[in-house]
C-alpha cells in the first residue's frame, strides 16, 4: 500500500508513474482547490434554487393582484370536474420547470461531447438573460415564454456542476462534496423567503414593483459566478477517458493535488462515442436513477412552491381580518420558518451523513419519512391547520427529503456512469426529475382542489412509498469507491474496442490502496 501522500502532507511533490494518474485525485485531501470549485458551483445551486421557487410567493401574489391578463382556465381535467381548472398562474409557475426538463438533456449531451470547460458558464447566461426579461415581462405570455428560458439555464447547471464537482472529489469525501454544491440550493430558498418578507414589509403598496425585483434579483448572483466558471480548467477524467491526453490529465491533478504526476502511455486521442453501447450496459441504472428523481420532485417541487398559497388559504380560514397583504406576509413567515427549521439543516446534515451512511441508505430512509409524515397528514386532516402540529410534521417532508433523495439523486448519477456520458445520464436523470417536478407544479393546486389537502396528502405519501421500492430495487450503493469503480470504467472501455484509450490500471490501483 502506498503512503497517503497529498499537497498537505508532502514536503515536495512526489511523482508518480505510469498508468495511476488519478491515484493522486482520488487519494488527495480536502484542499483550496476543492473549496474553490464548491464556492463556484455552489453558487450556480443557490441561483438555480432562487429562481424556480420564488416563484410561489409571485403565484400566490398573482392570486390577487394581476398585472395583466392572465386566463383563468387554460384547460380543465378529465376527472376534475369545475375543480380540475388549470389556471394562468398554475402555467407561470411551472414555466421555468418545464425548461428545466429541457436544459439538463440539451447541456448533459453538450458536456460529454465538447468537454465540461467548454460548456460550463453558458447556461449562467441564459439564465441572466431569461431572469432580466422576466422581470420586463409584458404579458402573460412573456412571462412564460422569459421563466421557460430561464428554467433551460437552471437545467443546465444540473449536470455540470455536479459532474464538475464530482470529476474533482477524493474518494473519501465525494459525496460531501458533490451534496455541499446541491446544499446552497436552501440558501438560494431562504433568499428568496427574505427578499420577498423584506419587499411585503418595505413597500406593500407597490405588488408591481415587488414581483419584478424578484424575478430580476436572480440574475445577480448568476451574472457573478460567469467569470470564474469560465476560468476552471478542463476536469483531469474528462480529459484522460474522453480525450486521452495523458500530459494534460497530469497537469491538472499537480494543480488540484500538489503531486507530481508523469505518464507511461502515450496521447491517444478522442475516446469512440458509442450511445448504443451505453444504454445496453447502463440502462437499469437510468431508469433507477431517472425514476427516483421524478418520484421526489413530484412531492418536493409541489410543496415547495404551493407552500405560500397552501399557508396562506390556511391564514385565510383561521384569521379573516387580515388583508391580503397580510395574509401572504403571515404565509412567507410560516414558509421562513419551515426552510429555517427543516428544509436547510437537512442539506446539511446529508452533506455530514453521506460518505458514512451511504447514499442507497439515506435515500431509503428519506422515502420512507416522508411517506410516514405525508400518510399522517392525510389520516389526520384536522393537522393541516396553522400551528406547532402542521409546522412540525410538514417540516419532517422538507427535513428527510433534504437528508435523503433531494441529495442522493443529485449525486449518484454523477458516480454511476461512465466519463464519456456521466453528464448525459446526469441530464436524463435530472431531466426526468423536472418533468415530475413540471407537472406536479402545473397540477398540484387543481388536485389540491378535487382531493382535498388531505386527500393530496395521501397521494403524496403513496408517491414517496413507491421511491423507497425504486430505491431498493434500483440504486447501488457507492460510497468509498473510486468514479472508476462506481462507473464500472474499465469494463466500458472494453466495449469501445482497441481504440479505447490506454489506461486501465486506475480503478485496480485504486481499490488496492
Amino acid at each position: 500500500m502506498q503512503p497517503r501522500v497529498t499537497a498537505a502532507t508532502a514536503p515536495s511533490p512526489p511523482a508518480t508513474a505510469g498508468p495511476n494518474v488519478l491515484d493522486p485525485m482520488n487519494r488527495t485531501r480536502l484542499n483550496r482547490f476543492h473549496a474553490k470549485t464548491i464556492l463556484i458551483a455552489g453558487m450556480g445551486f443557490f441561483t438555480d434554487a432562487y429562481d424556480l421557487f420564488v416563484i410561489g410567493l409571485i403565484a400566490a401574489l398573482f392570486a390577487f393582484y394581476k398585472p395583466f391578463a392572465i386566463p383563468g382556465s387554460l384547460f380543465s381535467l378529465p376527472f376534475g370536474g369545475s375543480a380540475g381548472v388549470i389556471s394562468g398562474i398554475a402555467l407561470i409557475s411551472a414555466a421555468a420547470i418545464f425548461g428545466a426538463v429541457i436544459g439538463p438533456m440539451v447541456f448533459g449531451s453538450l458536456g460529454d461531447r465538447f468537454g465540461r470547460k467548454t460548456v460550463y458558464g453558458i447556461e449562467m447566461i441564459v439564465l441572466v438573460i431569461g431572469a432580466l426579461a422576466s422581470g420586463l415581462a409584458w404579458s402573460f405570455a412573456s412571462l412564460v415564454a422569459f421563466r421557460l428560458l430561464v428554467g433551460i439555464g437552471v437545467g443546465g447547471d444540473y449536470p455540470m456542476s455536479s459532474t464538475i464537482m464530482s470529476e474533482y472529489s477524493n474518494v473519501q469525501d465525494r459525496g460531501k462534496l458533490v451534496g455541499t454544491v446541491f446544499a446552497m440550493q436552501g440558501f438560494g430558498l431562504l433568499a428568496g423567503v427574505a427578499l420577498g418578507v423584506g419587499l411585503l414589509v418595505w413597500i406593500p403598496n407597490s405588488p408591481d414593483l415587488i414581483w419584478r425585483i424578484l424575478l430580476m434579483a436572480g440574475a445577480v448572483p448568476a451574472a457573478a459566478v460567469f467569470f470564474f466558471r469560465r476560468r476552471l480548467p478542463e476536469t483531469p477524467r474528462y480529459t484522460l477517458f474522453a480525450e486521452g491526453q495523458t500530459a494534460t490529465t497530469a497537469k491538472t491533478v499537480r494543480e488540484v493535488t500538489g503531486v507530481t504526476v508523469t505518464s507511461a502511455t502515450a496521447p491517444a486521442g478522442k475516446s469512440r462515442r458509442d450511445g448504443t453501447a451505453f444504454l445496453s450496459k447502463y440502462w437499469p441504472l437510468v431508469l433507477g436513477t431517472a425514476f427516483a428523481w421524478f418520484l421526489f420532485d413530484i412531492s418536493f417541487y409541489g410543496t415547495s412552491i404551493y407552500t405560500p398559497t397552501l399557508i396562506s388559504s390556511l391564514s385565510l380560514a383561521y384569521a379573516p381580518h387580515l388583508t391580503a397583504i397580510q395574509h401572504l406576509t403571515t404565509a412567507e413567515e410560516y414558509t421562513a420558518l419551515i426552510t429555517v427549521l427543516f428544509t436547510i439543516p437537512g442539506y446539511w446534515i446529508a452533506v455530514a451523513l453521506i460518505d458514512r451512511v451511504g447514499r442507497r441508505t439515506l435515500q431509503l430512509v428519506g422515502f420512507g419519512v416522508m411517506a410516514l409524515a405525508f400518510a399522517v397528514l392525510g389520516f389526520v386532516p384536522s393537522l393541516v391547520a396553522l400551528g406547532a402540529p402542521f409546522v412540525a410534521i410538514y417540516g419532517l417532508t422538507f427535513l428527510f427529503g433534504n437528508i435523503g433523495p433531494n441529495t442522493t439523486t443529485f449525486v449518484v448519477p454523477t458516480e454511476v456512469f461512465p466519463t464519456q456520458y456521466r453528464t448525459t445520464g446526469h441530464g436524463i436523470a435530472a431531466g426526468c426529475g423536472k418533468m415530475g417536478a413540471a407537472i406536479s407544479t402545473l397540477l398540484f393546486a387543481a388536485l389540491v382542489a378535487i382531493w382535498s389537502p388531505a386527500g393530496m396528502m395521501l397521494f403524496l405519501a403513496f408517491i414517496a412509498l413507491v421511491g423507497v421500492i425504486v430505491t431498493f430495487v434500483l440504486i447501488p450503493e457507492t460510497k468509498r469507491l473510486s468514479l472508476e469503480v462506481s462507473s464500472q470504467q474499465e469494463e466500458f472501455q472494453r466495449t469501445l474496442g482497441p481504440s479505447a484509450v490506454p489506461h486501465l490500471g486506475v480503478a485496480a490501483a485504486v481499490e488496492r490502496e
